[in-house]
């Protein structure tokens, strides 16, 4: 098998964006026969990478990992795999090929591994894991834990709790007229205008409940009455009450403008992920298990999501951001840290074999 440095630059050469199926094929092929290597019983489908280790039934610590970027084919022509001091350079270096080979290396370090563990590596996370979204759930059900191998917010900590999402998108109907006869029109951007400021409105920063109106559109021209508009909208909130009330309110935009029609389509993508009992006990003891390995870890939350949402959504313990650190994901100066990616190594290996 592949030491570190090899294999992320072998990850990250191996280009990946969401949706390619024939690129998406090609690193599950090449992560398949690395857990294969490794002696795990491996299944590969095309998208999804699954294998099951140890010399028990059942699905164990479930470690979670996805291989699809944020990145379009071709980035590597202008983004080039490059090591400078400490870091690595490349699309998708840190989020997350980064946590890949923390998690083959972890696993290699663990070896012989007499209990079971699960690997599951979804190909569609980056827009939600519509796909493997049921893959996780029903592992994350069966799992005594779940490790996510995503970078962490900030250095030297471990995720506990996340941020649930959700997206929306709002489509106003008005109807056109010249602007010279403006009253014989409908604006459906006047419209859009007032629907902005009451979706700011519901932003609550006590209750970390957060709203952005991330992209709007409409009209046809300067000189015409706007007949059509539209808005994208994030919505995040921490808990899943907080989440439920929030969807009614954006369900229950009304009109503004007489004449105007409004229609709200999308909805939750991730639920919240709460720092549970159990996952708060479970993070307890991987403090103390890093700590005896002089590696100091504190618990942190996020306000964006992963497949630990899901995994914890149906009672799972989660423990997330156990991968890499480092900085720059889904921008240009995305690099990852090569003595954190043998620090995590060493305390994942540690946790399959202590948890």
């Amino acid at each position: 098998m592949m030491r570190p440095p090899e294999l992320l630059r072998r990850l990250v050469e191996l280009e990946s964006p969401t949706g390619d199926a024939q690129r998406i094929a090609h690193v599950g092929e090449f992560i398949a026969a690395e857990l294969a290597g490794l002696d795990g019983h491996t299944k590969h489908d095309g998208e999804l990478v699954r294998a099951a280790f140890g010399q028990q039934d059942g699905v164990g610590l479930l470690l979670l990992a996805h291989m699809d970027t944020v990145w379009p084919a071709g980035t590597l022509q202008r983004m080039p795999f490059r090591i400078e001091g400490d870091h690595a350079h490349g699309p998708g270096a840190l989020d997350m090929k980064g946590g890949i080979t923390v998690m083959l290396e972890g696993l290699r370090r663990a070896q012989p591994l007499t209990r079971p563990v699960t690997v599951l590596v979804t190909a569609d996370e980056e827009i939600g894991s519509p796909r493997g979204r049921p893959h996780v759930e029903e592992l994350a059900r069966q799992a005594d834990a779940v490790l996510v191998l995503e970078p962490p917010v900030r250095d030297h900590t471990i995720t506990t709790s996340r941020s649930g999402l959700a997206r929306y998108q709002l489509r106003i109907e008005g109807e056109a007229a010249h602007s010279g006869r403006q009253q014989a029109g409908i604006s459906a951007i006047e419209e859009l205008a007032h629907q902005t400021i009451a979706l700011c409105g519901l932003r609550n920063d006590q209750r970390g409940v957060r709203i952005n109106v991330g992209q709007v559109g409409g009209g046809t021209a300067d000189n015409v009455v706007a007949a059509e508009a539209w808005a994208r909208v994030d919505a995040r909130a921490w808990t899943p009450d907080d989440q439920r009330r929030l969807e009614q309110e954006i369900r229950g935009l009304r009109s503004r403008v007489k004449g105007t029609r409004i229609t709200i389509t999308g909805g939750v993508t991730r639920p919240p992920m709460p720092r549970s009992e159990r996952s708060g006990e479970l993070a307890e003891r991987v403090v103390k298990i890093a700590r005896g390995m002089g590696i100091e870890l504190s618990e942190n939350a996020s306000g964006g999501g992963s497949d630990g949402n899901f995994a914890a959504a149906v009672g799972a313990p989660v423990i997330d951001g156990l991968g890499p650190l480092g900085a720059g994901a889904h921008a240009l100066d995305e690099r990852v840290s090569l003595s954190s990616i043998e620090s995590r190594s060493e305390l994942l290996a540690a946790l399959l074999a202590e948890l």
